[in-house]
């Protein structure tokens, strides 16, 4: 394995669209930000980014959240798995993983319960000793609302606390480059890890959908399938009993309820086991088993 003659640690940055995993890398890493095009294959919404910590290089992986606005959450889940089988197949280990919250948001919705949670399924039970959950956005909010939502997001097991029973930590990051290199620095003595998925994939040669991450995604979509059923039904019943300029409103929430269910029944068969074709058919490409750090 020809990457780099010294230290090395990898780290992956993960969380919602939006909560700055970019901004936390560039804080980090600064002018001197570079892209490892060769782990790129395949993986378009996936950036690599490194600096030097004392003797030891550390390498950010910027991944795409699974509510990202391009991309489906199926798409996601497949460049994120394609991504992990491809480092692991080089003997490329995960020291930490960095799960990036807001807690500038008021309230935690749905969205980002589910994203936490396919999260969870990615990394599994084993390596959660080796996760950050990192609070992001403290400028946006006084100190005592964030302790508050802080404390909250620790302790109910709706959202971190099963996560910090098995050994994750919660941090908050203060948008400056000394607080990226505080967070950093507290996973480095960690011993890399394989992530759940990983070991899926490559060990077990599971495709995408059969992952308990893939198997989690097709309940979540499931779910989001009758909520947009029983939507329907609801609207249809009310069209009945109103006057026109109701109809009027109700008929584009109809349409757009009905573009949801296409969309999401669309996500439902990329991910039917037995028919999931991988949108990139090669484990390795050229230019990702010849690129060094």
């Amino acid at each position: 394995m020809a990457l780099y003659n010294g230290n090395l640690k990898l780290i992956a940055v993960t969380g919602p669209t939006g909560a700055g995993k970019s901004t936390f890398i560039n804080r980090l890493c600064g002018s001197d930000l570079k892209v490892g095009t060769g782990l790129r294959s395949c993986t378009t919404n996936i950036d690599v980014a490194s600096y030097m910590m004392g003797d030891t290089k550390v390498v950010l992986i910027d991944t795409p959240g699974f509510d990202d606005t391009t991309k489906s959450q199926a798409d996601v889940l497949e460049d994120i798995g394609g991504f992990l089988k491809r480092t692991y197949e080089r003997d490329m280990l995960l020291s930490g993983v960095i799960y990036m919250h807001r807690i500038s948001d008021r309230r935690v919705g749905g969205i980002a319960v589910e994203n936490f949670r396919l999260f969870g399924k990615i990394c599994g039970p084993n390596a959660m000793k080796n996760v950050l959950i990192v609070t992001s956005m403290w400028e946006d909010v006084p100190e005592e609302v964030g302790s508050a939502r802080e404390q909250e997001l620790a302790s109910k097991p709706i959202f971190y606390q099963p996560a910090i029973e098995a050994g994750a930590q919660m941090i908050r990051h203060y948008n400056h480059a000394e607080s990226a290199r505080m967070v950093v620095s507290t996973l480095m003595g960690n011993s890399a890890q394989k992530l759940q998925m990983q070991w899926e994939l490559v060990e077990q040669r599971k495709q995408v959908p059969e992952t308990a991450a893939g198997v989690d995604l097709r309940q979540l979509l499931r779910e989001q399938e009758e909520r947009y059923q029983r939507q329907l039904q609801d609207l249809a019943s009310e069209m009945k009993n109103a006057n026109r300029a109701e109809v009027t409103k109700l008929r584009e929430e109809l349409k757009k309820t009905k573009e949801e269910l296409r969309r999401v029944k669309k996500e439902e068969e990329k991910m039917e086991v037995g028919s999931f074709v991988p949108r990139c058919r090669h484990a390795q490409s050229h230019s990702l088993r010849s690129s060094t750090y």
